[in-house]
C-alpha cells in the first residue's frame, strides 16, 4: 500500500476512508500540467503575472521600492542578530538579542503578508491554487485499495462540492498550518529562549534535589542524635537505680 494521510469522509453517499498520497513523479507531472494550462488561460483572461503586478503595485504606491528595501533590511538585520545570538556569552545577553529578533520577525511577517495579499491575485498565485486542487484530484485514493477516487481533474471539477473534496481541502489546510507552526517554533530566537528555559529548569531541579538531600541527611542526623541521647539517658537511669 502507498503512503499518505488517511481520513474519513463521504464518497457517493457512503462513509469511507480515503487517503491523500505523497506526491510522486506521476502526480507531480500531472499537477504541473494543470498549473501551466491554468496559467495560460489566466493570462488570456487578462490576469497579470507576478512581475507585471509588482510594477503596477509600484506605480499605484501599494508596494514601493522603499517597502522592498525595508523588508530586505529587516531580513539582513535578522541574519546579523542570529550570528550575534550564537555568539552570546551569557543568558542575559542572548535573551536581549532574542527579544530584538522577535520584534523584527513580527515586522518582517507583516510586510510579507502585505505584499502577498496583493500578489495573491497574480497568475502564479491563482495557478498555484489550481495546482493544489489538481493534487487532490490525482492523489486522493481509497485507503483500502489505493484506487483513485477521481478519474481525472475534469471529474474533480464536476464533483468539487462533494464532501470528499471539502474533507481533502481541510486535510491540506491542517498540514499547511502545522508546517507553518513548526517553522515558527523552530526559529533561532525561539529555540534559544527554550534552551535557556530548559537549562534554568534543570538547574532548579538540581537545586531542589540538593536541598531535599540536605534535609534528608539533616533529619537522619537528628534522628540518630535523638536515639543516642535516649540510649545515654537509659544507661544513666539504670546506673542511678542500682
Amino acid at each position: 500500500m502507498s503512503e499518505g494521510v488517511e481520513f474519513d469522509t463521504v464518497v457517493d453517499g457512503k462513509e469511507t476512508k480515503v487517503k491523500l498520497l505523497v506526491e510522486n513523479l506521476d502526480i507531480e507531472r500531472k499537477c504541473d500540467t494543470e498549473y501551466h494550462i491554468a496559467y495560460t488561460q489566466l493570462m488570456k483572461r487578462g490576469i497579470l503575472p507576478k512581475a507585471t503586478l509588482e510594477k503596477q503595485m509600484e506605480k499605484l504606491d501599494i508596494w514601493t521600492s522603499e517597502d522592498e528595501e525595508k523588508l530586505t533590511g529587516i531580513q539582513r538585520q535578522l541574519v546579523d542578530l542570529q550570528i550575534k545570538l550564537e555568539a552570546s556569552n551569557t543568558h542575559e545577553e542572548g535573551l536581549v538579542v532574542a527579544q530584538s529578533m522577535g520584534v523584527l520577525r513580527a515586522d518582517c511577517l507583516k510586510l510579507i503578508e502585505a505584499k502577498a495579499a496583493v500578489l495573491s491575485n497574480s497568475c502564479e498565485a491563482l495557478a498555484d491554487s489550481i495546482r493544489r486542487d489538481a493534487y487532490i484530484a490525482y492523489a486522493t485514493v481509497y485507503a483500502d485499495t489505493d484506487k483513485k477516487v477521481f478519474r481525472d481533474y475534469h471529474d474533480f471539477i464536476l464533483r468539487a462540492t462533494e464532501p470528499v473534496v471539502l474533507s481533502a481541502r481541510e486535510q491540506i489546510l491542517a498540514i499547511a498550518t502545522e508546517s507553518f507552526q513548526e517553522s515558527l517554533t523552530s526559529l533561532p530566537e525561539i529555540n534559544y529562549v527554550r534552551s535557556v528555559e530548559a537549562q534554568i529548569r534543570e538547574e532548579g531541579d538540581e537545586a531542589t534535589a540538593t536541598m531535599t538531600k540536605k534535609k534528608t541527611t539533616k533529619k537522619k542526623k537528628k534522628s540518630a542524635s535523638k536515639k543516642a541521647t535516649k540510649k545515654t539517658t537509659k544507661k544513666a537511669t539504670r546506673r542511678t537505680t542500682k
